[in-house]
């Protein structure tokens, strides 16, 4: 993960929502949903593709994907996958209800994020993926879009995954990640609408060889193919 000089990384806390976490509630084998209250979410907006971010050390932040915003409740949802070790997970985990939890203010990378055409969507990934996915359903169920999420995940988050998005096709990962969605696409490919949206989040290999096969398998223009890893076997983070 990069580091941010600190005199940034101050002015990104000076803007941060001053949230409070209301709950953690773990979930199946990794899965621990995040909601974060704050009045200044009872006036917020985002968009399915936003992130925001954690600071865990002066120079350093983690990066989620907001899953859900209740403005009337001034709530924030976050679904975060548990990878076994990490500061930000060392700092989840810290957390009580009740206690300060700054939210830094979220945005986008431009080439990664909901667009207002109407084509139908669909959107692959792992466990790191579910609140990306959640927020995509909600706008698709609202603005009338047809979705196709195929998310691969840790056998014992199966259920809870169904849960969290229930309309998503969730697959069990094995050993190596990416092998079920690859195995998925390869199968399925070919019935993807042309005219979809589609959205590769995740495992950032696992993104190139499967962007490579609908390249290969369909008549998608490689414009409408968006990726955007969260992370990748041998580093750190992103």
């Amino acid at each position: 993960m990069a580091k941010t000089p600190g005199f940034l990384a101050d002015r990104v806390m000076a803007a941060a929502h001053p949230a409070r976490l209301v709950r953690r509630d773990a979930s199946g084998h990794g899965l621990l949903e995040l909601v974060l209250g704050c009045d200044d979410f009872r006036t917020a907006t985002f968009l399915p593709g936003d992130s925001t971010a954690f600071r865990v050390s002066r120079t350093e932040f983690r990066h989620y994907t907001p899953a859900r915003l209740d403005t009337d409740r001034g709530e924030l949802t976050i679904v975060v996958h548990r990878h076994g070790s990490g500061p930000g997970e060392e700092l989840i985990l810290g957390w009580e209800p009740g206690d300060e939890v700054p939210v830094c203010q979220w945005g986008h990378k431009k080439s990664f994020i909901w667009g207002d055409d109407g084509s139908p969507v669909v959107i692959t990934g792992d466990a790191t993926v579910i609140s990306l996915v959640m927020a995509f359903a909600d706008r698709c169920a609202a603005a009338g879009r047809d979705l196709l999420a195929v998310l691969e995940v840790h056998p014992g988050d199966v259920d809870a995954t169904r849960a969290f998005v229930p309309d998503a096709r969730v697959l069990a990962a094995g050993p190596d990640p990416g092998v079920a969605l690859d195995n998925w696409l390869g199968l399925h490919a070919d019935q993807i609408d042309p005219a979809s949206t589609v959205y590769l989040a995740g495992h950032g290999q696992s993104i190139q060889r499967q962007r490579r096969t609908l390249l290969e398998r369909t008549n998608l223009d490689r414009k409408q193919v968006k990726t955007q890893p969260y992370w990748a076997t041998g580093k750190a983070g992103l």
